[in-house]
């Protein structure tokens, strides 16, 4: 799948006007940390593999992940494509940050935060644009930081409905090898898939030497 840059803008577009749109009926669904079985440990397990507290949580939403890392000691910049969402990241905790951005290219210095998380962000993203999204991950982290990042495993890609939102959602299913080896060829060092409870999502936790 080859995207020109002006496709790639007007597929980032729709992701965010769907996000503000739909912003109160995702919360509900999606807002608490019990509609997630497993979840928990993921981000504790995340959180425990840090070098430091800076955290950069990457298509924050309304901040459920956030709040839990918070809670966890982490200092978090929230950041997400949608100004509807860090809105109500803002107003639910204490954040030390908020970048409205998308994630294939970070307004963020480099080497700066000990741990990027992104649970279910970059599956938004063409799957070609995913080795250059690693790399702006791996830019930003500082010598020894973790990146947490969820996948859905499968193949093909494209628009997707469903009852959560009022619009479709473009989400690209990938092979945890194929993420792995782009991990590794945007400069991690140790790379480790985890399977989650919940169905065919993982999480790949990668280490930038």
């Amino acid at each position: 799948m080859h995207l020109t840059d002006e496709e790639l803008r007007a597929l980032v577009s729709r992701t965010r006007r769907t996000y503000d749109e739909s912003a109160a009926s995702y919360i509900r669904t999606t807002g608490t940390l019990d509609k997630f079985p497993g979840l928990d440990r993921e981000l504790d397990r995340f959180f425990e593999a840090l070098p430091g507290n800076l955290v950069l949580d990457v298509g924050c939403g309304a901040g459920r992940d956030t709040a839990y890392l918070i809670e966890r000691g982490a200092v978090v910049v929230a950041s997400d494509v949608s100004g509807e969402m860090l809105r109500h990241t803002r107003g639910r905790c204490a954040v030390f940050g908020a970048v409205q951005c998308d994630l294939v290219a970070l307004p963020l210095a480099a080497g700066v935060f000990d741990g990027v998380w992104a649970c279910a962000s970059v599956l938004h993203l063409p799957s070609v644009t995913h080795l250059a999204t690693f790399a702006e991950i791996h830019r930003v982290l500082a010598p020894g930081g973790v990146a947490g990042i969820s996948l859905k495993a499968g193949t093909g890609e494209g628009w997707v409905h469903d009852d959560r939102m009022s619009s479709p959602r473009w989400f690209s299913l990938r092979s945890p090898d194929a993420v792995v080896e782009e991990l590794v060829a945007a400069g991690f060092g140790s790379v480790r898939v985890s399977p989650s409870g919940r169905g065919t999502w993982f999480v790949v936790e990668a280490v930038k030497a």
